[in-house]
């Protein structure tokens, strides 16, 4: 599952380039101090976790090249700075994570921190300062169109060198003389060898259910959160599939799971596409689509899993209007039409930019009209109409993890403190 955490982020524009970059420039450095490479690799690709998780009204749509930059410099009056604190903690909420490196939710934290305030013979302090000089590598790398040759990061490094412990400044020189360190950097920049990096730094333990819906709960938060619109929606298409399934005695963890991935894709979809209160132009609907592709690719290592393809497919439709395959009928399984009606009902349950809330009843008169249309199944569809009919108290689904909320509560002490 470790996979899926990774692929999302280096999918992230712009961030993705700098988050893969500080990763790997920080293991090659911890390999040359005799720390651990993996950690460190993880430390570097989770270090800005928190920039991407919306908070004091910074949006995946203001990440750019100079966003980044300037985000990334420390301050003399604070070890620590407001997305450090927010990565740190979305970090220690993926307890397997935690449990395979201990000094990782502590590094994250005071990767912004000069050495004043860093104990050198502290572990995750040092892996702390190695993800500072990391930094400072991805952005050269980043802002010089043509590659640099190890001297020309050695003038620049040496003038902030006062930032870095001298041992971590001696084994970042040392790993920027490597041939083979500097062309990585670069090649990760035009895109190449992603996926291989990420996969040289697979661990593959097995997460149980709670692991699992741990990783969901982060990754769908930072997800969904970019828009108030859908804050809550693969939450809620996690639970509501899941109750369906149930009902026909089928595996709730597997559609679970499957509700809680499905719309990973969104995490390329821009927040100005997602708010527009207007129809969307056929060029911009064409991105917003593009989203389950995107799933697609991130969740694709799990193929195999029962979980994947209703994950993938919740954009079909039986008819063959759906995408991003024109799937009709029989050529997908019962279980990928659950998701698909799961899907459609909590889309129209929730608010949108052009539209209020609905009931369930509103919002289930809305999927009996697509059954009548012949784009979802009846199927499942019937048992939803049991369960919103028979009783059902969606109003008391916790449509939020306590993870969620723990997180959004910490971003809410940010802004009142």
């Amino acid at each position: 599952m470790i996979d899926i955490l990774l692929k999302t982020i280096i999918l992230v524009p712009k961030f993705g380039v700098h988050a893969l970059q500080v990763g790997f420039f920080a293991s090659r450095t911890a390999r040359l101090l005799g720390l651990n490479e993996e950690e460190a690799f993880y430390a570097g690709v989770l270090h800005d976790l928190g920039v991407i998780t919306p908070h004091k009204g910074i949006v995946l749509d203001d990440i750019s090249n100079e966003f980044l930059i300037n985000e990334d410099v420390p301050t003399y009056e604070s070890p620590i700075k407001d997305h450090t604190l927010v990565s740190s903690f979305e970090v220690s909420k993926i307890s397997k994570l935690v449990k395979r490196f201990p000094n990782l939710s502590s590094a994250v934290l005071m990767h912004h921190a000069l050495p004043q305030y860093l104990n050198p013979d502290s572990k995750s302090d040092v892996l702390a300062n190695v993800l500072s000089i990391s930094e400072e590598v991805s952005k050269y790398v980043i802002v010089n169109d043509e590659e640099l040759l190890w001297k020309d990061f050695e003038l620049p490094l040496s003038v902030i060198k006062n930032r870095f412990f001298d041992f971590v400044y001696d084994a970042a020189i040392g790993a920027i003389k490597e041939e083979y360190t500097r062309w990585m950097l670069y090649d990760i920049k035009a895109g190449y060898n992603k996926e291989d990096i990420i996969g040289d730094f697979f661990f593959t333990e097995v997460f149980d259910f709670n692991e699992i819906t741990e990783l969901g709960a982060v990754l769908s938060y930072i997800i969904d959160s970019k828009s108030p619109f859908t804050r809550e929606h693969s939450w809620r298409v996690a639970k509501v599939s899941s109750a369906i399934a149930k009902e026909l005695l089928l595996s709730g963890e597997e559609f679970f799971t499957a509700g809680l991935f499905h719309d990973i894709g969104k995490i390329t979809t821009p927040l100005s596409i997602l708010e527009k209160k207007g129809k969307l132009e056929p060029a911009e609907m064409e991105i917003m689509k593009k989203h389950v592709y995107y799933s697609y690719i991130i969740l694709l290592n799990h193929r195999n899993e029962p979980w994947f393809w209703p994950a993938v497919r919740h954009q079909e439709r039986i008819d063959g209007t759906g995408y991003p395959w024109k799937l009709k009928g029989e050529q997908m399984t019962f279980k990928d039409k659950i998701l698909q009606v799961a899907d459609y009902f909590v889309a129209v349950l929730e608010p949108r930019p052009y539209r209020g809330a609905n009931t369930p009843e509103k919002a289930l008169e809305e999927v009996l009209r697509a059954v009548d249309y012949g784009t979802l199944d009846k199927g499942p569809a019937k048992i939803l109409k049991d369960l919103v009919l028979g009783g059902y108290n969606f109003s008391a689904i916790d449509y939020m993890s306590s993870i969620q909320l723990d997180i959004e509560n910490f971003e809410k002490s940010l802004l009142e403190g």
